[in-house]
């Protein structure tokens, strides 16, 4: 199989698996008025604590325009708070509020419960292989 062939099997598959677990969170989104993608952003910061806008960018892959925008839009709806840093203005750190939190928890653990036994039925040496895999593409694709 060639590089092309194999790039779009793998792009095909991520977009199948994002969609089906964006199908489970619609109602979720809707319900606290979010996008997927600004779901996304809240877990990212739920998994790694506060991240200034330029570090959550590059840990989505998003331009940091973009990222700021959509920052902004969750801190409207209460979710995250945006502070500057006192040793550079420039630098906008972002964190979850107490409302985040309770919202990425409730939709995590929706998420859980969901796909708890399909996951449970995996041995270890599966699991390993998939994130394995996912490892050896990230180093295939990184930045030098």
């Amino acid at each position: 199989m060639n590089f092309i062939t194999y790039k779009n099997l793998m792009d095909k598959y991520n977009r199948n698996i994002e969609g089906a677990i964006q199908d489970e969170l619609r109602p979720y989104c809707y319900k606290h008025k979010i996008t997927y993608l600004q779901y996304q952003i809240l877990a990212v910061l739920h998994e790694e604590g506060a991240l200034t806008i330029g570090d959550l960018s590059d840990k989505m892959s998003m331009d940091t325009g973009n990222m700021s925008a959509q920052c902004k839009r969750l801190e409207q709806k209460g979710y995250t708070l945006r502070l500057r840093k006192k040793f550079d203005e420039r630098v906008v750190e972002v964190s979850l509020t107490r409302q985040g939190r309770l919202v990425i928890t409730e939709m995590n653990d929706y998420l859980n419960k969901k796909y708890k036994n399909k996951w449970n039925e995996l041995d270890d040496d599966t699991k390993g292989k998939m994130l394995e895999v996912y490892q050896e593409m990230e180093k295939l694709f990184a930045k030098k």
